[in-house]
């Protein structure tokens, strides 16, 4: 017979596996139980931390933004004293611009003031009532000044002619060297222009011929520079062709002559100019040491002079030609008090 288990362990096992299952409950029960309680309790503090947190966090931004407002003021205020000092800086050196171009402007008044000064004149009164028809003209070589009568036209040259005829003459080949009747061209030329020695004028214009010396004035700028007869004695009254010139013409030629005074013809025409006898006129109140290299002419009712004052200081071509002449002395004296004026002319 087999073995047959006995009923009452059966139900034994049976609450064994009741017991440990209730067991397992409870112990489940209890951990979860313990478990909820734990979690609680913890919670609130980090609730509690978690409220402390923002709270300080708040705190420090509000602690922080309250230092950041002070902060800022203090960069304000610093930017407000750098604006301020810049201002002023910028103040202070536009105040000295301004100081300082006031100043330039006031030492450019003061400039332009002197500059601005009373332009000088040259009293020529006594010069234009001492003939019927006055021609004048000044230049200074160092200032560029000009004073002028303005009123050019073709007059009367009597022997200021020869100083053309010099020009042209000088100009040919072999210049001074040039053999005419068995004489230098220098020997012709110096008794000319230095004694007025109509002979020797005569005989340039002869061997040279009008045509050609008209030519030669006339390519060389000088328009109303004409020859149209031989020199007579001032004592001869011209009654038809005569020789001409201008204020332009002559002042033109001792511009040329000043200017190129280092070259040849130039040089010796200057030279030869300088040696003149006849100092009536332009020389004659002027200072003994005062160089002059003038020719003057002389004609019935004509007196004329026209030269370089080679004055150190401010050289100056000199240029008076008249016309209707009633008194020599008076007109001469004329010419000779405007010469001196010249000179002191500042």
């Amino acid at each position: 017979m087999g073995k047959h288990t006995d009923p009452n362990e059966k139900s034994k096992g049976k609450y064994v596996v009741i017991g440990l299952a209730a067991l397992l409950l409870a112990g489940g029960a209890y951990f979860g139980v313990t478990r909820v309680l734990n979690y609680s309790a913890e919670k609130p503090k980090e609730a509690v931390t978690a409220k402390d947190s923002p709270s300080s966090s708040k705190e420090k931004p509000a602690a922080s933004s309250k230092k950041k407002p002070a902060k800022k003021k203090t960069e304000k205020s610093s930017e407000k004293k750098t604006t301020k000092s810049s201002k002023k800086k910028t103040k202070e050196s536009s105040t000295s611009k301004k100081q300082e171009s006031s100043e330039k402007k006031a030492a450019k008044k003061k400039t332009s003031t002197k500059a601005k000064k009373k332009p000088a004149s040259l009293d020529a009164g006594a010069l234009t009532q001492s003939a019927g028809k006055v021609y004048y003209g000044v230049h200074y070589f160092k200032d560029k000044q000009d004073f002028s009568s303005d009123n050019s036209e073709p007059t009367i040259a009597a022997n200021v002619i020869e100083l053309f005829i010099m020009d042209y003459a000088l100009a040919q080949k072999d210049g001074g060297d040039q053999m005419i009747q068995e004489k230098k061209l220098t020997e012709w030329l110096v008794p000319m222009i230095q004694q007025n020695d109509i002979n020797a004028t005569n005989v340039l214009i002869d061997h040279y011929g009008m045509d050609k010396l008209n030519d030669y004035f006339k390519t060389q700028g000088y328009p109303d520079t004409r020859i149209e007869r031989r020199m007579v004695d001032i004592n001869v009254r011209i009654t038809d062709n005569d020789n001409y010139t201008s204020l332009n013409d002559c002042m033109k030629l001792l511009k040329k002559i000043y200017d190129d005074r280092e070259k040849e013809p130039q040089k010796t025409m200057m030279e030869i100019l300088k040696g003149q006898v006849i100092r009536t006129k332009i020389p004659q109140k002027l200072p003994e040491n005062t160089a002059v290299a003038n020719i003057t002419g002389e004609q019935q009712n004509v007196e004329n002079d026209i030269g370089l004052v080679l004055t150190e200081d401010n050289p100056f071509a000199i240029v008076v030609l008249t016309k209707e002449v009633s008194d020599i002395v008076k007109t001469r004296t004329a010419i000779a008090d405007f010469s001196l004026a010249a000179t002191k002319l500042k």
